[in-house]
């Protein structure tokens, strides 16, 4: 008797002494070889040892449960998951109801109900959605100015114009900071967005533009933003005309706002911060200085010459300690190899915020008015 019982206490104890990780890792294991109620078993041992569990992982739990006719269960974990914003998008409501491992809950009344009410959740999403889309894109035509009115008063916030280099029809937006005068010139920042190499089409379109932290910056500072739009094929990793073209966009905005022509800056974002490496070693330059967040200084184009990143155009970098995209030692050996010939380059760090640093509340804020208190002296 007392073996038995030695017996099963281990077993409990083996049970749990499993981590939250490697339970889940083996209930995605048993998932894939189709073993359900195994499956089903190493969720809820997970469950049971953590008070926080994502969405999607209530989603496979459900999958599990159900297809070892543990209905209850699944349906529970769906409506979980439902709590916490399953049904997003039309994609997931989609999945449930053509996925195979839901097939057993098909005829179930209580999931047919859990369907609709997500389709009917998507569906006010999708009528939200288009309706900011439209009011973004009525509000960027609405706010352009025409060249034929010199220094037209313009009215604070978005407005969208385009170039076209070679016949594309290339975007950008003018962001007009509130205290804007068209009697008095202000500053212009323009700032490069990363994730080019994964965009296929430029996002002008969308309204979440509007949320990118750089825009804050212009309302402190009473500065224009210029936040022109880039992709694969026409951005800052191969393609010089992208590069050329920011020029153009640069007399576009003069003829349009009246702005200080001693106190233009350029950066930019990831592989929008590596092309500013472009700019800062140009022997010639409109801007007054540059700057660039987590960028990689190897430029796809050719050779920087370090030589051209002067004190009287400095080049301001921050790249954080923990970045996953581009490895922060290789960063610094690249700056340590040419810090006494790139005389302009100033080299921060901070700790932690990994790649995407500045889209991080708790850190954007303050870190972005300090920076640009000394970029814009």
């Amino acid at each position: 008797m007392k073996t038995v019982l030695l017996s099963c206490l281990l077993c409990f104890s083996n049970a749990f002494s499993q981590s939250y990780e490697a339970l889940m890792k083996e209930a995605t294991s048993n998932l894939q070889a189709k073993e359900y109620c195994a499956a089903l078993s190493n969720f809820k041992d997970a469950f049971n040892l953590q008070s926080e569990i994502g969405l999607y992982d209530y989603v496979s739990a459900a999958s599990a449960a159900a297809n070892c006719n543990d209905t209850k269960t699944a349906l529970e974990w769906l409506k979980k998951g439902a709590k916490l914003g399953l049904g997003k998008s039309r994609n997931e409501v989609i999945f449930l109801q053509t996925n195979e491992r839901f097939k057993n809950l098909s005829q179930n009344i209580e999931f047919k109900q859990l369907l609709r009410d997500l389709e009917s959740k998507v569906t006010q999403i999708e009528k939200l959605r288009n309706q900011k889309i439209e009011d973004w894109n009525q509000e960027i035509i609405k706010n352009q100015i025409m060249e034929s009115i010199s220094f037209n008063q313009a009215p604070s916030g978005f407005a969208l114009y385009f170039t076209e280099p070679e016949g594309l029809k290339a975007p950008y937006i003018v962001f007009v900071p509130k205290r804007y005068k068209s009697s008095k010139p202000v500053k212009v920042i323009f700032f490069l967005h990363g994730g080019v190499n994964s965009l296929n089409d430029f996002y002008n379109q969308n309204p979440d533009v509007k949320k990118e932290p750089i825009f804050s910056v212009g309302d402190h500072f009473n500065a224009i933003i210029v936040y022109p739009f880039a992709k694969k094929d026409f951005g800052w990793m191969n393609q010089q005309k992208a590069f050329e073209n920011i020029f153009t966009i640069l007399k576009d905005v003069e003829k349009k706002y009246n702005i200080d022509k001693n106190r233009i800056y350029l950066g930019g974002m990831s592989n929008g911060g590596t092309a500013a490496f472009w700019f800062a070693s140009r022997k010639e330059t409109p801007f007054k200085a540059f700057y660039a967040f987590a960028p990689n200084p190897v430029l796809n184009i050719g050779a920087i010459p370090f030589e051209n990143i002067t004190e009287d155009h400095p080049l301001y970098t921050i790249n954080a300690k923990d970045d996953y995209v581009f490895s922060y030692d290789d960063v610094l050996k690249i700056y340590n190899q040419n810090k006494s010939k790139a005389k302009g380059w100033i080299f921060q760090t901070i700790e932690n915020g990994s790649h995407e640093f500045i889209y991080k509340p708790e850190i954007n804020r303050e870190l972005l008015i300090n920076f640009f208190s000394e970029v814009l002296r």
